[in-house]
C-alpha cells in the first residue's frame, strides 16, 4: 500500500505528492516594510490634511460652516497650528496602523496577500485593525485635536501635554477612546471593505492600470468608511473638547450630527487613496527586503 503522506497510486503509476511549504514570514521584514510604508503615507498626507483637519475640528465643535472656520483659522494664522504635533505623531501612528494591518493581512488573507482576499475578509481585516490600534494612538490624536483649536490657548505640543496632565489628569489622554474604538472599527471596515469591493468591480468591468484602480478603490472606501462611522466621530469630538454630545450635538438634529462630514470625507479619500496605493506593495516589498539573519 502506498504511504498516504508521501505517495499516491494513479493508473498503477506511483507519483510523489509534494506538499507546498508555507512561506515563512519574517516579523522584522514585515515590521520594517510597515514602518517605511507608513512613513511615506504620513509624509505625503500631513501637509495636505492638516489645515483640512483643523477646520473640521472647529466645525464639529462650534457648528459653523467648514468654509467659515477655514477662513477664520487662516485669518488667525492657525491653519497649520497643529502641524508639528501632527508630524511628530504621524509616523508612529502610521507605523502602528500599517504594522497591525499587515499582521492581520498575513493572518487572514489567503497566502498573506490582500489581493487574494474576498470582500468579507477584507472588511474583517479593516475592522480588526481599527479596533486594535485605539489604545496606542488615542493619546497622540488627543493632543493633536486639542492643538487644532486656538481656543485652548496652548503654546505648543509640550505645553498642551503638560497642561492637560496637570489640569485633567493622565486619563484625559484617553478621552473619547470608546467612541474612537467603535468609529475605527466601522470606519476601517468600510475603508478596507469598500476598497476591496470596488477593486474587484473595477477589475472585472474596466481595463484600468493597477495604480489608478487602487487609488479609485481606496478613495471610494474612504467615502464609505467616513459616512457610516461619522456619528461616533462626533461623539469623539465632544469628549475631546469637553462638550455635551447629547445637548450640543444630537438634540440639534441630523445637520449638526453631520457637521464637517463632507470635508472629513475628502480627508479620508486622500488617506484611503494613499493607503490603497501602498497596501498592495507592502507584501512584495517586505519579501524583497534583506534583513540580518539574527533578526529572522
Amino acid at each position: 500500500m502506498a504511504t498516504a503522506t508521501a505517495t499516491v497510486s494513479v493508473d498503477a503509476v506511483t507519483k510523489t505528492v509534494v506538499m507546498p511549504k508555507k512561506k515563512e514570514v519574517s516579523f522584522w521584514r514585515e515590521a520594517a516594510a510597515s514602518a517605511i510604508g507608513g512613513s511615506i503615507h504620513a509624509i505625503i498626507e500631513q501637509p495636505i490634511t492638516t489645515p483640512i483637519e483643523a477646520s473640521i475640528t472647529q466645525t464639529q465643535v462650534n457648528g459653523k460652516s467648514f468654509v467659515w472656520n477655514f477662513k477664520e483659522l487662516f485669518r488667525q494664522g492657525a491653519l497649520y497650528r497643529a502641524l508639528p504635533t501632527a508630524l511628530v505623531g504621524a509616523v508612529p501612528k502610521a507605523v502602528i496602523h500599517y504594522s497591525i494591518l499587515n499582521f492581520y493581512i498575513n493572518s487572514f488573507a489567503p497566502e498573506g496577500d490582500m489581493k487574494k482576499a474576498d470582500g468579507q475578509t477584507a472588511t474583517m481585516i479593516g475592522m480588526a485593525t481599527g479596533a486594535s490600534e485605539v489604545m496606542l494612538v488615542n493619546p497622540i490624536n488627543f493632543v493633536k485635536f486639542r492643538m487644532q483649536r486656538p481656543e485652548w490657548g496652548y503654546t505648543g505640543m509640550l505645553d498642551a501635554i503638560q497642561t492637560i496632565y496637570r489640569t485633567e489628569g493622565v486619563k484625559a489622554f484617553w478621552k473619547g477612546a470608546g467612541a474612537v474604538f467603535v468609529r475605527n472599527t466601522i470606519c476601517n471596515g468600510g475603508m478596507v471593505g469598500g476598497y476591496k469591493f470596488t477593486e474587484v468591480a473595477l477589475s472585472s468591468s474596466f481595463d484600468l492600470p493597477d495604480g489608478p484602480r487602487h487609488m479609485v478603490s481606496g478613495a471610494f472606501g474612504g467615502i464609505v468608511g467616513s459616512f457610516v462611522s461619522y456619528p461616533f466621530e462626533m461623539m469623539r469630538a465632544a469628549r475631546t473638547h469637553n462638550i455635551s454630545f447629547m445637548d450640543e450635538i444630537v438634540r440639534k438634529g441630523p445637520q449638526r450630527i453631520l457637521a464637517g462630514w463632507a470635508p472629513g470625507a475628502v480627508r479620508l479619500v486622500v488617506t484611503s487613496a494613499i493607503m490603497g496605493s501602498i497596501i498592495p506593495h507592502l507584501k512584495s516589498f517586505s519579501e524583497a527586503m534583506v534583513m540580518p539573519s539574527v533578526l529572522d
